[in-house]
């Protein structure tokens, strides 16, 4: 979690008209409270704040400056809804603005000379999940996506030559800026936590619900928890997966998404009578639409009897929920691939809950040291349950993991946020000075 920041420089005058630039998706999650919060921080230090957002959902099938026709939308749509609200931001007037804050891609097409980019990635599917998103099935003509991602980066590399200052989301996401694009003006902004405590104030500490962390203290009685959007590719199915390993132990699924009924059947067939757990294919699970389909060689969509399950979707829960599920967890699973950054492991740390993330969790396996925080294991059923039963036996090692991971949480601060923010801002300020 070190920052790369290369030049030091006082924070920005207060006073600055900042346009605070995002994409309207028609959802409110995590990444929505980290826009309240930077609002909030910009404002505290003195400056006027406008946002300015477009209604991605509303905008017209036009794009290169152009109508598109009903057929030809139909064959490439995630491409040409990107081209689109490229179109509309690289619009954007932000002249009488001192410096512009942009977020979610492709909000850094605003233009303007001191533009700091809130960078957590880049419109995934034509970049970093490419190959993925071909494998999964989600593109009909896979020559055609592949074409498609080639035009987005020639679109996209313009506008992200002329942003003055990245501030990434994560190493992750400032690896990634490097590989695509050759970039290095980038700093590092790690936000604070949205559950569980107040800006500034340290990790969350055990309540009545979440004894001390010694190994002779009570155990953690709630359910394993798993807390994010039922999204390819948040891997949710390999929770399912590995908790049918373990018959025994409750989990709790937070989140909402598309894949919801997919990961319902999902469930319902690992769960049926004779299901040999060893011969599922579970990249399959994980690596597909999420949709039902009767003809599924897997399966997963025939009507199922006799299924059990100890799995419970919680879908959208309240703040105070979330934050008991973590208090009594004996342990959140996050098993994203590649993610941006990580939060869910962040606020397990902070409620004392031990962490279990993949080797291929990107921005996750990043902020978790094996047997350290947390633990790192294969992106497997039977490797996750191997841990969860880890966690579940050994008290040692739980504790252990408890105390590290609030220690790492305890680094995770707004106060420090806002700090990153406030260097980032400057650096984009200063953006002439640092290429002169």
């Amino acid at each position: 979690m070190t920052d790369p920041t290369p030049v030091v420089v006082p924070p920005p005058r207060p006073g600055l008209r900042v346009a605070l630039v995002k994409p309207d998706f028609g959802v409110s999650g995590g990444f929505e409270r980290v826009v309240d919060r930077v609002e909030r921080a910009l404002r505290a230090d003195g400056h006027e704040v406008t946002r300015r957002t477009v209604d991605l959902p509303a905008l017209p099938r036009r794009a290169f400056g152009v109508d598109v026709s009903e057929a030809a939308w139909a064959q490439a749509p995630e491409f040409f809804r990107y081209a689109a609200a490229v179109d509309a931001f690289s619009g954007e007037d932000l002249s009488r603005f001192d410096a512009v804050v942009s977020t979610q891609p492709p909000s850094f097409a605003a233009p303007h000379p001191h533009h700091l980019s809130l960078f957590f990635h880049h419109h995934r599917v034509f970049y970093d999940l490419e190959d993925l998103y071909v494998e999964a099935g989600f593109a009909s003509d896979p020559d055609l996506h592949r074409e498609a991602a080639r035009r987005v980066r020639e679109l996209d590399a313009p506008h992200l030559d002329d942003v003055a200052w990245y501030a990434a989301g994560s190493e992750t996401v400032r690896r990634r800026l490097g590989r695509f694009n050759g970039m290095d003006r980038v700093s590092l902004f790690h936000a604070g936590l949205g559950v569980g405590r107040s800006p500034g104030d340290p990790a969350v500490r055990p309540g009545p619900e979440a004894p001390a962390t010694p190994a002779d203290a009570p155990a953690r009685t709630g359910a394993v928890l798993c807390v994010g959007r039922l999204e390819f590719p948040k891997r949710t199915e390999l929770l399912v997966a590995a908790l049918h390993r373990l018959p025994g132990v409750a989990g709790v699924i937070v989140g909402t998404g598309g894949r919801h009924d997919w990961i319902r059947a999902v469930d319902r067939h690992l769960g049926a009578p004779g299901v040999d757990l060893d011969a599922v294919d579970e990249r399959r699970l994980w690596c597909s639409t999420g949709l039902l389909d009767p003809d599924d060689p897997l399966g997963v969509a025939s009507p199922t009897t006799g299924a059990r399950s100890n799995i419970t979707l919680a879908g959208a829960v309240d703040d105070a929920t979330l934050s008991h599920l973590y208090a009594t967890a004996p342990c959140v699973v996050a098993p994203a691939h590649d993610e941006d950054y990580g939060l869910t492991a962040i606020e397990a740390m902070a409620h004392g809950a031990p962490v279990i993330v993949c080797t291929d969790g990107g921005g996750l396996a990043d902020l978790v040291t094996h047997e350290v925080d947390g633990l790192v294991v294969e992106p497997t059923g039977a490797a996750i349950a191997t841990a969860v039963e880890r966690v579940l036996t050994d008290r040692d090692l739980a504790a252990g993991l408890a105390e590290g991971g609030r220690r790492r949480a305890d680094a995770t601060t707004w106060r420090r946020a806002d700090a990153q923010l406030r260097v980032a801002l400057a650096l984009a300020l200063e953006h002439e000075a640092v290429h002169a």
